[in-house]
């Protein structure tokens, strides 16, 4: 029996040796799993930063879809200072209406679109810049509508039918559609206008006339410097402009100008007022084959020409930055959800430790508890 017992004691002197309980392992593995979670929030947010490094280089790629191509004319005819426009902000003239309209239809309008902006005055339409592309050029497309004024004006006198014309061979030439914003008040005064040049080009160009401003007659205000309203135009200043030679005489020889004015003598002087004309514009549209809307509000007249059915359909340099920004959010939002559900992961781990630890705790029943449930039992 002794060898055998010799046998087993050597046997057991080569046992292998204790391996570490599962408890020990624990922080090691959290150790990992953690610097593992850190390295791939890490890497969500390089390829964030790596996906943002083209915008800063504005990258552009010819690809089809709808562009737009207008010739934006703005009337600064001294009328267009009148402030009777809709849905207006505070001291709003029909003026600062329409290059709020031109400069919301802008941004309303997308990449690869083309505008160029016009100035209407007496009979003839002045093209400010040759066509730019609307996303790449906003800013100073924008600043320079911003900064048209009616003292831009060349000529004193107004007539809408021939600016028009005008403004349909500019947007010929360039290969344009036309937006024509005005309040279509004349001065002098049309009874009978001449239709027949609108009508022999009839059809060659696309685009619509916007109508500014209010349907009843207003007088039309004199400015300062600084744009502030110090008077109004009267029937005596429309006389003494040249409009009524009949009157000129009646003007002169009148000891109070003013109480002419209040007698009715000047009853058919009609200048020194202005109403939005809706009639004659939609008359002129009809003419050269162009569309007529009211202008209710910037935003209304930019849905109105960014129509998608109006549009050209083709090739144009589309801005990617949106695209590479898009892929960068998206790395930081994927980042992002990783840490909220490794987070509620590593709060499970750490909560059913605990719980077992409390279970160890009930586990042991003391001798004075032991004794107590035995009696009961008994």
């Amino acid at each position: 029996m002794r060898p055998r017992y010799g046998r087993h004691v050597a046997v057991s002197r080569w046992r292998l040796p204790d391996l570490p309980r599962p408890g020990r392992l624990l922080p090691a593995i959290r150790g990992l799993r953690g610097a593992w979670a850190l390295a791939r929030r890490a890497g969500a947010h390089a390829l964030a930063a790596l996906a943002l490094l083209p915008v800063f280089l504005s990258p552009h790629w010819l690809l089809p879809g709808a562009t737009y191509s207008y010739l934006f004319v703005i009337d600064i005819s001294e009328s267009m200072n009148v402030r009777d426009v809709a849905n207006a902000e505070p001291g709003e003239s029909r003026l600062d209406r329409a290059k709020r309209a031109v400069i919301a239809t802008l941004a309303a309008l997308p990449c690869g679109s083309r505008a160029a902006v016009a100035l209407f005055a007496g009979s003839d339409t002045l093209v400010l810049f040759e066509p730019l592309e609307v996303c790449r050029h906003f800013p100073a497309i924008e600043q320079m509508v911003r900064r048209v004024d009616w003292r831009m004006a060349w000529d004193g006198d107004s007539r809408v039918e021939a600016a028009v014309l005008a403004a349909l061979h500019e947007a010929g030439q360039r290969g344009l559609d036309l937006v024509f914003m005005s309040d279509g008040d004349e001065a002098p005064h049309v009874d009978v206008p001449h239709m027949a040049d609108l009508l022999a080009v009839q059809g060659k160009v696309k685009g619509l006339l916007v109508g500014v401003g209010g349907p009843q007659a207003q007088p039309v205000p004199r400015l300062d410097a600084d744009n502030q309203v110090i008077g109004y135009w009267t029937a005596i200043d429309a006389v003494r402009e040249g409009f009524y030679p009949n009157l000129s005489e009646l003007v002169k020889q009148a000891p109070s100008p003013d109480a002419l004015e209040r007698s009715g003598a000047l009853a058919e002087v009609q200048e020194h007022k202005s109403a939005l004309n809706e009639e004659y514009l939609e008359l002129v549209g009809a003419s050269a084959g162009l569309g007529y809307i009211r202008s209710e509000s910037p935003e209304q007249v930019a849905r109105a020409i960014a129509d998608p059915a109006i549009a050209r359909h083709e090739k144009a340099e589309r801005d990617l930055r949106i695209v590479f920004g898009l892929a960068s959010a998206l790395c930081v939002l994927a980042g992002w959800l990783q840490q909220r559900v490794e987070g509620r992961e590593s709060s499970a781990d750490g909560r059913a430790p605990r719980a077992g630890k409390q279970a160890v705790r009930r586990g042991p029943i003391s001798a004075s508890s032991h004794v107590a449930l035995r009696s009961q039992a008994q």
